[in-house]
Order: structure tokens, then C-alpha cells, then sequence
């Protein structure tokens, strides 16, 4: 009898320790499940926003009111809305290197801040080689035969690139030429010039007999004007291009200092088919760029 008492005992510690063990572990679970549908909210509350950032930034490029009317400068904005921070970035695709107008030394220039000269000379090459209309092989190019020697299914199109994403295609390029590169080309400008009261800082290094003092002395000029409302003058020692009406805008919400949400636009003005002022050419979710809100940018900011 003690020992089926004894045992009866063991049995209900056992059994009291196993519930505990599984109180225990359904308490954890809720946690983490009340903890990931928190985040799903956060991360559906930040989209939102950045949404409406990309709406709002249009809104003010159309501005009637001169003053408040925002520029295409590559210029950085912060609003908020609801408590809420969103940062929009701003600028005309003028500021970037066409892909499909740019010369064979305006390309080298590109590339060659990116990688040694013998792999820039070869991209620029084969980039020309894509977009042009024959199968005849520039010097450190490639043409139909190249790509089958590499072991690749597909030729130069032999024609203008259709779109940025296509350049990654090109023989020679990597993911990571590409990352760096992506946000220095467009193929939406009619000019082969780089317009410098548009161009980012990594752009306007691209340049040709331009350093680095030179491009940031112009670029604090260029946010002081900014900021004065006064009209942004091209450097002294480049002219460069005019604007476009296509304009690429990034919006970041962030939602308690640790949920970020990004999407990047490019948008052309104009009279589009649905009535509105701006025609979407190209809309991207969780854009692949460094944060809006990273420390560097602050100082740059147009509240």
C-alpha cells in the first residue's frame, strides 16, 4: 500500500512539473506570437507611411506655392505625421549617367570609380556592345560568341537597355558592380549629360578632373540655396545638363526607432493616361539602399 502511495506521489509531481513545463511553454509562445503580430503592425503601419510619403512628396513637387514647393536635388525632406518620422529623398533622373546615351568615355569614368581600370575598360566596352545595333566586338567588349564562351543562354540585346535592371545581364557584371552602380544610371533622361544640380555626391564624382573637396564645397552650396529657397546654380566647373520630368523619390517611415519601411518610386510629369499629373514608370518595395535615417544624413535635412 506505501508503495502505491509512494509511486501515486511520484506520479502527481511528474505530472505537476509537465504541466508546469507546458504552462510555461504556451505563456512563451503567446509572447512571441503577441511579439511577431506586433511587429507585422509595425511593419504594416511604416509601409503605409512610406506610401503616403511617395504621395505627399508628389504633391509638393507640384505645389502651386513657389516657396513651399519641393525641389528634385537629390534633396532630403523630413516629415511627420501621426508622431511618426518619413524622410523623402528627391531627385531628378537628369542627375544620373544614361545608361544608353552615355559615351564610351563618360561610361569609363563610371565604372572606374567602382573597379580597377582593366575591368572598367571591359564593362564599358561590353555595355557598348549590348546596346548597339551590330555583332562587331569592341576591343575589350562582348558581342554573341563571348556570352556562349561564358556559358550564357542569352546575347547582347543589340539594342538599347530597357530598363536599369537589364545592365545586370551585361558579360562581367557582378551583384556587388551592380549594387554600386544602380543608383547612378537611368534609362529615362533624353540627355547624356549629368545635370550637377540634380547628381548625388557619388555621381558628381564620376565627373572628370573633380575631387572630392570640390564636390562636397558645391553640395553644401547647393543645400544652402536650398534652404534659402533661392535657385540652385551649376558648379564652375561643370555645366552639364538641364532637368527632366522624371524624378525618383524614396520614402523611409520609421516606426519606434527600430521598424523602417522603404519603397522607391520613379515617376514621370506629365498629363498620364489615368488623368493624374505623374505616370508610375517603376515602383519598388524594401528599397535595397542604405537608411534615410542614418546619422550621416541628418545634417542634410529640409524639415
Amino acid at each position: 500500500m506505501r508503495e502505491n502511495k509512494g509511486l501515486a506521489l511520484v506520479v502527481v509531481l511528474w505530472v505537476t512539473t509537465l504541466l508546469t513545463i507546458m504552462a510555461s511553454s504556451f505563456a512563451l509562445t503567446i509572447q512571441r506570437e503577441t511579439a511577431i503580430t506586433g511587429g507585422l503592425k509595425d511593419k504594416a503601419e511604416a509601409f503605409a507611411l512610406a506610401e503616403g510619403g511617395v504621395n505627399y512628396a508628389i504633391l509638393m513637387l507640384i505645389s502651386k506655392d513657389t516657396e513651399k514647393r519641393w525641389q528634385a536635388n537629390s534633396s532630403l525632406y523630413e516629415i511627420k505625421f501621426a508622431g511618426k518620422r518619413i524622410r523623402i529623398f528627391i531627385a531628378d533622373e537628369s542627375g544620373k549617367v544614361n545608361i544608353n546615351l552615355a559615351s564610351k568615355e563618360q561610361l569609363q569614368q563610371l565604372f572606374s570609380s567602382l573597379v580597377e581600370e582593366t575591368m572598367a575598360d571591359s564593362l564599358s566596352d561590353a555595355v557598348l556592345d549590348w546596346r548597339d545595333e551590330d555583332e562587331l566586338q569592341s576591343i575589350n567588349g562582348a558581342e554573341k560568341q563571348q556570352y556562349e564562351g561564358a556559358g550564357l543562354k542569352y546575347s547582347p540585346r543589340n539594342d538599347l537597355f530597357k530598363s536599369v535592371e537589364e545592365v545586370q545581364m551585361v558579360l562581367g557584371m557582378t551583384p556587388e558592380i551592380y549594387r554600386q552602380l544602380e543608383g547612378k544610371i537611368s534609362v529615362y533622361t533624353n540627355n547624356k549629360d549629368i545635370n550637377p544640380v540634380t547628381a548625388t555626391r557619388e555621381v558628381l564624382l564620376t565627373l572628370p578632373d573633380v575631387d572630392a573637396e570640390m564636390v562636397d564645397e558645391y553640395l553644401l552650396q547647393r543645400a544652402e540655396s536650398e534652404r534659402n529657397g533661392e535657385t540652385v546654380a551649376k558648379p564652375d566647373w561643370y555645366s552639364g545638363g538641364g532637368n527632366s520630368n522624371v524624378y525618383m523619390i524614396i520614402a523611409e517611415a520609421m516606426i519606434d526607432q527600430d521598424v523602417t519601411e522603404k519603397i522607391m518610386a520613379i515617376m514621370k510629369q506629365g498629363n498620364a493616361r489615368n488623368g493624374l499629373p505623374f505616370e508610375i514608370l517603376k515602383w519598388t518595395e524594401d528599397y535595397p539602399m542604405p537608411s534615410l535615417f542614418s546619422p550621416g544624413n541628418d545634417e542634410r535635412v529640409i524639415n
